[in-house]
Parts: structure tokens; sequence; C-alpha cells
């Protein structure tokens, strides 16, 4: 089992499931912030969309950390992680940089859950 912790695509494959934690957990939490966004982000009905968002979130974590097909998850994921980025461009006004709201971040992961896609 140390074996596949040694190889730099499955760490990176439980990085990118890990991350999904706080996106997953701030649907619970912070469902008026939430659902704003969504809503900003031309996402409608917003309540349905953010249970697919979590849905997709939660299978994303389970399978890329316990390594369950991670590919085609991963690469499902991408995409999603893809649409995430082009609505935050959208909302922000078309910043790139995370901290000022852009899709650099998502862009980021997106990359790297296709990496894991391809490679894995």
């Amino acid at each position: 089992m140390l074996n596949e912790f040694m190889d730099p695509l499955r760490v990176l494959a439980v990085l990118c499931g890990l991350a999904f934690i706080p996106h997953s957990v701030a649907k619970f939490t912070s469902r008026e912030a939430v659902s704003q966004v969504f809503e900003k982000s031309g996402f409608r009905p917003v309540s349905l969309f953010i249970w697919v968002a979590l849905v997709i979130e939660i299978v994303a974590t389970v399978a890329l950390v316990l390594g369950i097909y991670a590919a085609p998850v991963a690469a499902v994921a991408g995409v999603f992680m893809l649409l995430a980025g082009f609505a935050a461009f959208r909302v922000s006004g078309g910043k790139w940089n995370w901290v000022l709201g852009g899709c650099e971040f998502n862009m980021f992961w997106a990359a790297c859950l296709f990496i894991v896609a391809l490679w894995g």
C-alpha cells in the first residue's frame, strides 16, 4: 500500500479528491452564499445545480481518494472544474487571479484532474 502512495499520479489524484471536501462542506454550511454564487453564474434552478455539484464533489472525493475508477472520475471532475472556472471568470468580470474572484484555481485544478484522467 505504501508503494501506491509513492506514485506521483496517485498522490495527485488523492490531493485533487481531498480538495473537494471544503467545497462540499460549504454547500451545507454556507447555503445562502453558495446559492448567490450559483445564481450569479446563471445556473438555474439553483437548488438543482447545487445538488448536482454536491453529488459530483462527493463521488469525486471518494473515488479519487480510494482509487476507484479514478481516471474516468477525474475526467468528469475535470470538466466540472472547467465549468466552474468559466463561471468564475464570467462572474468576476474576466479576472484570472483567484484571490480576486477569478478562475485561476479552478483551471489549475481542472488541469490536474485531466492529468490524472489521461495518465493515471
